[in-house]
Order: structure tokens, then C-alpha cells, then sequence
């Protein structure tokens, strides 16, 4: 899988972009706020739908105009070309086209692969649980065709039972026993929904962490270069209407379901100790980057495509062994985008390999292939 072009108009601060990716590494160049990172943005909305840095569309639009478009040329294992045209609206809005065909917004996943490790990722170990749910529907999505319909069928029936539990509260019922049959009745339809939606998104993370723990740990151990155990649990097990019989007087005093995968977390575990509260920083860094090599080789295992690799001034956050390791951890058959402010030591073993763009305010100011300086 290679992504071979974008075009964008109006997209955050490019009016207009044209760029051919040619080589298998690329390299994005210039100072920061000049818009290296929404290049990475356009590859993560054509893999994963959404945006991570934008909670909305609108701020994907640039400010003087009403809507952006993103293009791009992607060539899959059999190199065949497919071309994709998804036009942005303010209002929130898509229209999106696959060789001129007509598709949903949400049949953009899955034409595309990628794994980004940029400085905020590190959250995943630092963070709050809501950051690791997020990295897990995430990744899943990418592996699980029927994935993101079911998280989506699942936060519907979450919404409609909260709201259900907050319409009986506003009429006064602030206990299960206060309700009539009927009303018990509707609330046992959302129950049962709720626990079949809630037990396929749990089963599925489950089996994810399963899968990605052993190689986690694997690589741990290889950028360490200590035999220490690494562990992830999820903290999720499927539910029963007893469960929710049992969180019942909390869910109406909340208005809220206090039970389920949208509460869930992944525990990780190093040493036997909780890293997110006791790992020194470097091995925190150590094990989002064994978290982010896995997810290259999940994909790339589950789909037979190699992912492109983004990688967002990560090499400033990494000590030189790590650096080493993750630029030597990347085969020459992977694409891999990367932006920086400086093409330092390490970076300069690519270069005979690499396209380096120099951006500057939202223009290309610069399109070379270099030679490796030694």
C-alpha cells in the first residue's frame, strides 16, 4: 500500500497543495506552525475518518472559507491506483468519491492504513482512561472492518438509555421501584440492547490486547535490552443485567450508565507495577514505542499491506538508542512520513532513500531528494 499523491484546497493553512510522494521515505522539513503536521493530519483523516487534533470539522476548514477538499492517490498491493476525493464542509457535512463513485462519509476507512507516533501518543501510558479507549477504537477500527459500525451502534443505545434514565428523573422517578410497568418495561428493552452492543465492543478489545501484549512486550525488551516483564489487561469483562441491576440506584442518581466498555481501561503493567504512576519517563517512552511497532506488524499481519508510518517530531522525545531503534525497526518496503525541524545525525542515514519538503506558511518551499552527508 503507498500513498502516492495529495492535493488539498482550503485546508487548515494550505489554500493549495499539490504533492507527489515519490520515495518511500519522506520528509517533512520546516520550523514549527508552518504546517508539517497538518500533512500528517490529511494521511490520519484518510486512514482513520476523523481527525485527532480537530474536534470538529470546521476547524479543518481554513478560517476565510467555507469548506476544504482532500485528494489522494493510494496504490494497493496489487498496484492497483484508487483515487479519492473527500470535500469537507464547516458545517460538518462530507461528500465523499472513490474513483468518481459516490460512497459514505464512513467508507473512507480501510482504503488506507496507518500508524502514528507522534508526542501526544505517550499519553496512552501518562493518560486517562478515556485516552486509552480512544487508542484502542482507534487501532481496532483499522483492523476490524465491522468495528466501527458496532462502536457506533453501541454509543447510540449509550445515548438512548442515559437519556431514557434522565427523562425519568425529570418526571420524578429517582428510584427503579418507583417505576410503573410500563416504564419498567422500556427501560428492560435498553437494558437488553445495551448488554448485547456493550459485550461485542468488550469481546472485541479483549481479543486486541491479547494479541498485542506478547509482541509488546517483545519489543520492549529489544529497545531495553532488559528481560523485564511487560503486561497489559484490559479492565473490561461483558455484562449482565445484573451488573446493571447492581449500578442501578448510581445510574439514576447520575442520569448515566456507570457500567461498560465506554468505562473500561487498559491496565499496563511494568515490573508488576502500574507504569502509568511508577515508570521513569524513558520507559515510558520504551513502551509507547513497543505499543507502536506492534501496531505496524498487527496490520500489516491482518491486512497483508504494509501501513505508512507517521511520525511527528517523535525523534526529539527519544534518546539515541531509541532513535536508532525505531529507524532501523522500519523496513525499506514500509512509506513512512516524518516531520521535523532539523535533519539531525540520524535521520541523515535516510536520506538516499528520501524526499525532503521543506514547508514553510502552508507552501512547499522546497522538493529535493538529498544525499546523505558522512
Amino acid at each position: 500500500m503507498r500513498l502516492k499523491k495529495i492535493q488539498l484546497i482550503g485546508f487548515r493553512n494550505y489554500l493549495e497543495l499539490d504533492l507527489d510522494l515519490e520515495e518511500s521515505k519522506t520528509i517533512i522539513l520546516g520550523k514549527n506552525a508552518q504546517g508539517k503536521s497538518n500533512l500528517l493530519e490529511v494521511i490520519q483523516i484518510l486512514s482513520h475518518i476523523k481527525s485527532r487534533r480537530a474536534a470538529k470539522d470546521a476547524e479543518l476548514v481554513n478560517f476565510d472559507l467555507k469548506e476544504a477538499v482532500i485528494r489522494a492517490t493510494i496504490t494497493d498491493k496489487e498496484l492497483e491506483e484508487k483515487n479519492i476525493s473527500l470535500l469537507i464542509r464547516k458545517s460538518g457535512r462530507r461528500t465523499l468519491k472513490i474513483n468518481d463513485v459516490s460512497k459514505k462519509p464512513k467508507e473512507l476507512l480501510h482504503n488506507l492504513y496507518s500508524v502514528s507516533f507522534m508526542v501526544d501518543d505517550l499519553e496512552i501510558v501518562n493518560g486517562s482512561p478515556s485516552k486509552r479507549r480512544e487508542w484502542l477504537d482507534s487501532v481496532i477500527c483499522q483492523l476490524n472492518k465491522s468495528y466501527k459500525d458496532k462502536l457506533s451502534l453501541f454509543e447510540d443505545i449509550l445515548k438512548q438509555r442515559n437519556s431514557y434514565l434522565k427523562e425519568l428523573t425529570e418526571s420524578g422517578k429517582y428510584y427503579y421501584r418507583e417505576l410503573n410497568q410500563s416504564q419498567k418495561d422500556q427501560l428492560q428493552v435498553w437494558d437488553d440492547l445495551f448488554i448485547d452492543r456493550a459485550n461485542q465492543i468488550s469481546r472485541l478489545r479483549s481479543e486486541f490486547i491479547k494479541d498485542l501484549a506478547p509482541l509488546a512486550k517483545s519489543y520492549y525488551q529489544k529497545v531495553s535490552g532488559l528481560d523485564v516483564n511487560l503486561e497489559f489487561n484490559y479492565l473490561g469483562q461483558e455484562i449482565s443485567q445484573t451488573d446493571l441491576e447492581e449500578t442501578r440506584a448510581k445510574d439514576f442518581a447520575r442520569s448515566y450508565s456507570n457500567v461498560g466498555p465506554h468505562r473500561d481501561d487498559v491496565e499496563i503493567l511494568l515490573k508488576a507495577i502500574a507504569a502509568n504512576s511508577y515508570a521513569s519517563q524513558g520507559e515510558r517512552r520504551t513502551i509507547t514505542l513497543a505499543i507502536k511497532l506492534t501496531e505496524l506488524e498487527l496490520l500489516k499481519e491482518k491486512h497483508l499491506e504494509n501501513p505508512i508510518l507517521l511520525l511527528d517530531d517523535v525523534l526529539a522525545e527519544l534518546d539515541e538508542d531509541r532513535q536508532d531503534f525505531l529507524l532501523d525497526s522500519v523496513r525499506d518496503d514500509f512509506q513512512v512520513v516524518i516531520t521535523t525541524t532539523h535533519i539531525g545525525e540520524h535521520l541523515n542515514k535516510w536520506l538516499d532513500n528520501s524526499q525532503v519538503i521543506e514547508i514553510e506558511d502552508g507552501k512547499i518551499k522546497s522538493n529535493n531528494k538529498l544525499e546523505p552527508a558522512f
